[in-house]
This record gives structure tokens, C-alpha cells and sequence, in this order.
């Protein structure tokens, strides 16, 4: 069967989206291939969302609503299961989806042999602070390494089959639940699809204080998953490396040299990857600062998380 045959569901679990819900649907029920299914997992939501939810499947068979209390793992794994389609597609409210989005992210399913497709993301930030944020949190599409890349829930599709095979989402996780579920995923040895052109956009944290907790509570929850270890072990070494060196300085006035070198190079390296989105001033002073930001944050959040329980040690959160 064709993927474009297939009947496919498009999932997304929300909390007190009710100023972004409208869009998201309107832009799947808008799209070029248009969701079989849409199954929607309230999480919780006291500004209106659910009452609105219930309102759009009131005039939309295709649309149902769950309520499912927790975390984002809960909701995901109850819209998932109440799912009727073999396939699966998993996106947010708050992100604007291509016209194309869902028509090219099923695609490759069309090969028996493809277990999960990994979408693309963009950020689409309006401020300065925004479009920095954004170059910083997101790779551009010519850094990304198809065979490790990790997609994430803003765009991403799987087999139901797949997604039972390795348990769901973890919903001990209550801090970053799609990157233990992408590993899991890959560690089953199921064939990944890379989609470059199922593209979601997303707006980034409008300031300093959101973006550092935004990034340390990924970072946490990938510290209680114990999962990722080589790339905080790699951040670590960096800055362990650029403090070694300033000290030594003081005995050593290479080392000062070296350091300076080193620092040169970081930020021309940032630099460089705002190009053609920021102007010269934000990618020489902005997305380097932000980039010290984002890794002090993802480290301080994942020491926190290596420091509690191991999620596995924790209940999981109740089922309505």
C-alpha cells in the first residue's frame, strides 16, 4: 500500500495552548494531505484550551479530544494508543506546520522496510533575541548528520508497531521525554527515514531567563534517563579546558595565547552559523554568548539530573 493510502493519525498533547490550538488544526485540515485522525491529549489545561478542543471536534469528526493528566510522556502515550491508524505523526501547538508537511513525512513509509521518519525544524523567531536563540537551539539543515540525528516530537512519525516495541514514551520523564524515546528507538535497530523538507517552525524563548530553563530542563531530564553522557562529557572537557588555561596563564603566558585562540575560533565558528539569518553584530556578540548560555544551562540541568534518581526509580504518573 501507498504511504499517501495508508491512513494515518497526527497526535500532539497540550497544556493552555488555547491561543495556538485554533492554528495548528486549522494548518493540518489546511494541509496537501490531510490527517485521517487527529487525536489531541490535554494535559491539564485551565485558560480554555480543552473547551475550545471540544468545540473543534464538535464540528470536526475527525478530531478527538482525551484529557490525560501529567506530563507530556502521559499524553503522548494515551493519544498514541487511542489512535486508530497504523501510522503515526507527531507534532506541537505552538509551531506552524508546512502546507506539506504531513504528505512528506509519511512518504517514505511507503517502504514496508522504514519504521520511523525523522522531520525537520526551523526556528522562526521575530526579535533579535529570537533569531540568536534560534541559531543557537536548532542546527541548520547542512550541520545535521542523518545518522545520528535524534528527531524530535515537533516532527516526527513512527509504526504503531514501533513506538509498542520499545514501551512508549517514558513517563517517569517529566523533563525531556523525546530524546530517551528517539534512543530507544535507534537502540531497537529500527530503520530510520530522514524527511528533510517536513518542515515545522517554532518560535523560540523570548528571553534570557526562559531560554536558560528551557535548556536546563531538557537537560535534567536527559540526566535522570542517563542518556547522552558523551555530549555533557564533551561540554564539560571544553569549558574544564578554557579554565585550565586561564590559570595556567598566570605562570604560563602561552597558555593565555592558546586560550585567546581558542576563543577566537568559538565565536567565529558561531559566527558563522547565523549567517544569511542574523546581522553581523548579533552573530559576533549575540549567538556566541547565547551558545556559552545554552551549554551552562543543558550541563547545570543534566548535573541535577545525574545527581537525583534515576527516572526508572521514580512511579510513573497516573492515567485518567
Amino acid at each position: 500500500m501507498s504511504a499517501r493510502g495508508e491512513p494515518v493519525t497526527v497526535i500532539a498533547t497540550v497544556r493552555n495552548e488555547a491561543a495556538s490550538i485554533d492554528r495548528l488544526l486549522d494548518s493540518l485540515l489546511a494541509g496537501s494531505r490531510t490527517p485521517d485522525e487527529i487525536v489531541i491529549a490535554d494535559g491539564g489545561s485551565t485558560d480554555g484550551t480543552l473547551e475550545r478542543l471540544r468545540a473543534r471536534a464538535g464540528s470536526e469528526a475527525r478530531i478527538r479530544v482525551l484529557v490525560a493528566p501529567g506530563n507530556r510522556s502521559v499524553g503522548r502515550n494515551a493519544a498514541v494508543r487511542a489512535a486508530q491508524s497504523a501510522v503515526i505523526a507527531c507534532t506541537d501547538a505552538g509551531v506552524d506546520v508546512d502546507r506539506e508537511w504531513l504528505d512528506r513525512i509519511t512518504r517514505p513509509f511507503a517502504d514496508p522496510a522504514v519504521d520511523v521518519v525523522a522531520g525537520f525544524y526551523q526556528p522562526a523567531g521575530e526579535t533579535s533575541f529570537e533569531r540568536a536563540a534560534g541559531v543557537v537551539s536548532a542546527p541548520r539543515l547542512e550541520e545535521v548528520d542523518h545518522e545520528r540525528f535524534l528527531p524530535s516530537t515537533r516532527s516526527v512519525a513512527f509504526r504503531r508497531a514501533a513506538f509498542e516495541r520499545v514501551g512508549g514514551f517514558d513517563e517517569a520523564l517529566w523533563h525531556n521525554e523525546d530524546t530517551p524515546f528517539a534512543l530507544a528507538l535507534k537502540e531497537a535497530a529500527l530503520q530510520f527515514a530522514f524527511a528533510p523538507d517536513a518542515v515545522v517552525r517554532w518560535r523560540p524563548r523570548g528571553d534570557l531567563r526562559a531560554f536558560m530553563h528551557q535548556h536546563r530542563r531538557f537537560g535534567t531530564g536527559d540526566g535522570e534517563a542517563r542518556v547522552q553522557s558523551w555530549f555533557y562529557a564533551t561540554i564539560a572537557a571544553k569549558y574544564a579546558m578554557a579554565v585550565a588555561l586561564f590559570v595556567a596563564g598566570f605562570w604560563i603566558r602561552a597558555a593565555w595565547w592558546l586560550l585567546g585562540l581558542g576563543v577566537a575560533l568559538f565565536v567565529a565558528t558561531q559566527a558563522r552559523r547565523g549567517e544569511g539569518r542574523l546581522g553581523l553584530w548579533e552573530r559576533l556578540a549575540g549567538v556566541p554568548a547565547l551558545k556559552v548560555a545554552y551549554d551552562l544551562a543543558y550541563l547545570s540541568g543534566y548535573v541535577k539530573g545525574r545527581l537525583g534518581p534515576p527516572a526508572s526509580a521514580r512511579p510513573a504518573p497516573g492515567r485518567s
